[in-house]
């Protein structure tokens, strides 16, 4: 199952704890707040609105106390208000790169793409006319979400453009190197989604969904272990409610079925004994048996970065494993 960039994996639907940045692929995120934080947090913006609208009242051409209140409003989910405010700053001064990011981003929450696309625009043409435009890290976050509403538009080779052009600004944005993998994979240029899935994860080797959509190409590709530890960690970072990576992962097993494979093979096999010990211990990572294994076998093929890499593994799970302490210790002793 592939993720299309319209079920990115955040949590959209608690409206009543918006906070305005920018992530990924171009959406709002949102701090998912329970019991008494969300209490505290609705009660601070709701203090913040009121103070704002008393400060504005003795100067309301103040331009950045209207930001600072379209930005409470957000917080407290009061879209319309926060677009009054935004349209407010924006007869004060037309073109406010702020004011037509926080509509676009807002356009963007709603599925207003067109509108999205129009001020994403309007801000490239503001910011993109400025001496230091080729530095200024506010056009790189205009290029990314034009790019990323163009995905969303089904404009994929356009907005492959965009998000280079971010990327000239911010090469070592993770989310602008998974938005330029999701275009290129629509556009069939697997190469490309290739390569910036390895560079998002370069920058960011938790992000979940880079990790799964490496793994499904690792899958295609027949390295089962490496799609199972991709799974893994997308599975672990992955958002409530998003169980792909937890699907894909689940059905490379059952543990036992690996695991005895493994054990089965290590004498004869060492190398298909591996692929088999690497799939059980990213189905159950806590599972010493299958942590230990995978060391050992590891140790066995000759890589030893990795077997080194595997035993630190365990000891950070279990700190004072004697094999693992002692494994560690000769290898060691061999520089």
């Amino acid at each position: 199952m592939r993720l299309s960039l319209d079920t990115r994996w955040l949590d959209l639907a608690l409206k009543a704890v918006l906070v305005l940045v920018v992530v990924a692929i171009g959406y709002l995120a949102y701090t998912v707040l329970t019991g008494q934080s969300r209490d505290k947090e609705m009660a601070a913006a709701s203090q913040t609105i009121g103070d704002l609208i008393a400060s504005i009242k003795q100067n309301p051409n103040d331009l950045s106390l209207r930001l600072e209140l379209a930005q409470a409003y957000g917080v407290a989910g009061q879209f319309d208000d926060a677009i009054e405010q935004f349209e407010i700053v924006l007869q004060l001064d037309a073109n406010n790169p702020d004011a037509l990011t926080g509509l676009g981003l807002i356009a963007m929450f709603e599925g207003e793409w067109e509108d999205a696309e129009g001020y994403w625009r309007s801000v490239v043409d503001e910011i993109g006319a400025g001496q230091y435009a080729g530095v200024d890290q506010r056009l790189a976050v205009a290029y990314h979400q034009l790019g990323a509403t163009l995905i969303e538009r089904g404009r994929y080779r356009e907005a492959t453009e965009y998000l280079l052009e971010a990327l000239r600004i911010s090469p070592h944005a993770a989310d602008t190197h998974y938005a330029l993998a999701v275009a290129y994979r629509e556009l069939d240029a697997v190469a490309r989604q290739r390569r910036h899935l390895e560079d998002a994860l370069m920058f960011d080797p938790v992000m979940p969904e880079a990790n799964y959509e490496y793994g499904l190409l690792l899958l295609a590709d027949g390295d089962i272990a490496g799609a199972a530890e991709h799974f893994r960690t997308s599975a672990d970072n992955a958002p409530e409610g998003h169980t792909e990576p937890a699907d894909e992962l689940a059905d490379l097993g059952p543990f036992a079925e690996r695991l005895s494979a493994a054990k089965r093979l290590a004498e004869t096999d060492a190398a298909a004994a591996l692929v088999a010990a690497r799939v059980a211990r990213a189905l159950d990572p806590g599972h010493l048996e299958a942590a230990k294994l995978v060391a050992r076998l590891y140790q066995r093929t000759g890589d030893r970065a990795a077997a080194e890499e595997a035993w630190q593994r365990v000891l950070a799970r279990w700190p004072a494993e004697p094999e693992a302490l002692k494994a560690l210790e000769r290898l060691e002793r061999q520089d």
